[in-house]
């Protein structure tokens, strides 16, 4: 039960790490495309 539940626990952290990279690069993309519209919107 010990051996096959190490690489699974491994892969969960890497997916979540993952996870965390995608999400903090699509606020990133949001808050550029924010700033554009604000930026064309009000001149």
């Amino acid at each position: 039960m010990k051996a096959p539940l190490a690489p699974s626990i491994a892969s969960s952290v890497l997916a979540q790490s993952a996870w965390k990279r995608v999400l903090l690069a699509l606020a990133m993309l949001v808050l550029l495309w924010v700033a554009i519209v604000w930026a064309v919107a009000i001149p």
